[in-house]
């Protein structure tokens, strides 16, 4: 059998993220919102960066000061925003590097303004406000107003661009009119203590778009931080139930090669344990079925359960760190070894296959 590619592969289709960005940068724009195109699912491609960029994105942002270095290098013209709160260890990269920084500690901040003093330059920050999700920001608003006051008199080489939010990360908890109003009220008393307009109201990330697609945005919000919908907004229709006109869902396929194909019982037997991550799982005996291995596993895309096959019939029924075991009973198809078989991604997936070193990328450009 003559070999034409290296499995697993994943086909990146850049001309498709390309206009997802334009896309969304114009669905939101109508709205009164800017946003920033997050990069830190594609462990900070720059081919994404790029095109995202091209799209109309002019804020790329990540979590992480090494991928902005890249974006800087690559993009100079690009305006960098770091997500994460800085680690105090990476101050001077966040100030090289990053044009904005979320921020809610009061030492960081003091830290960043002696290195942006240090370096002649000013520091735009983000100050975060937490309205429910209880990850990061200040919980009690007039911490936050004491906070937005000292640094707007105090740190003369910060500038404060605004606050933010954020939600569905670690509470999992969806925004709403009411929790950012809160946002917005506070963005108002801080306004009121500094005396000017804050540039920027950043209401959080894709999962706003549930509020913006029925109208239920407030008045208000003119930021939102936006990655995933961009690059992959199949997950958001399928998670969240969110569409919008124009997006293209084929930007990502992952191809992997069958190494096993055969009929084997569907319930395990011997003496049970846990798995190799150290799970119990429940199994449910369906009789003989027809199954298959594909060479990809936990190193490659997380958990494989995730994944989403795009043949028909095929259904992912389990995996170790290197194996994917594939169901094909219901399959019209003769799968024979050394068949390849497609998956489209979740957003867990895609940050795992960029984050190994074991997936091949090819991208198309048109």
């Amino acid at each position: 059998m003559e070999i034409k590619e290296q499995y697993p592969l994943l086909k990146i289709n850049l001309e498709s993220i390309r206009k997802n960005a334009h896309t969304m940068m114009n669905y939101c724009a109508n709205r009164g919102i800017d946003i920033a195109g997050v990069i830190k699912f594609s462990d900070g491609n720059i081919n994404i960066a790029r095109s995202y960029y091209e799209g109309g994105c002019k804020e790329i942002a990540s979590s992480r000061t090494i991928h902005l270095k890249h974006v800087r290098k690559e993009i100079p013209q690009a305006v960098t925003m770091l997500l994460r709160l800085p680690m105090m260890w990476e101050i001077p990269e966040v100030i090289k590097y990053c044009d904005i920084s979320l921020n809610s500690e009061k030492g960081t901040l003091i830290s960043l303004n002696k290195e942006a003093k240090k370096m002649g330059k000013t520091h735009n920050i983000i100050l975060m406000l937490d309205v429910g999700d209880l990850r990061e920001g200040l919980i009690n608003i007039e911490d936050l107003y004491n906070l937005a006051v000292f640094a707007e008199h105090e740190l003369n080489y910060l500038n404060l661009l605004g606050i933010g939010t954020t939600f569905a990360c670690f509470g999992s908890i969806l925004p709403s009119h009411d929790n950012l109003e809160t946002l917005i009220n506070a963005a108002k008393y801080i306004e009121k203590g500094i005396g000017r307009k804050l540039k920027i109201i950043s209401g959080g990330s894709s999962v706003n778009l549930t509020l913006l697609q029925n109208g239920g945005m407030p008045k208000g919000i003119n930021h939102l931080r936006i990655g995933g919908t961009i690059a992959n907004p199949r997950n958001i229709r399928i998670n969240r139930g969110v569409s919008i006109p124009g997006m293209e869902e084929d930007t990502f396929i992952l191809y992997s090669q069958l190494i096993e194909v055969g009929i084997k019982p569907s319930l395990p037997f011997g003496k049970t344990s846990l798995n190799w991550a150290g799970n119990k799982v429940e199994y449910i005996d369906c009789g003989l079925r027809k199954r298959a291995i594909a060479a990809l596993g936990s190193q490659d895309v997380g958990d494989s359960i995730k994944l989403l096959p795009r043949d028909k019939g095929i259904k992912v029924i389990g995996c170790s760190s290197d194996h994917t075991i594939l169901d094909l009973e219901e399959s019209d198809k003769d799968w024979k070894v050394g068949d390849i078989v497609s998956f489209n991604l979740s957003y867990l997936s895609l940050m795992y296959t960029f984050c190994t070193r074991h997936v091949k990328f090819e991208y198309i450009h048109s």
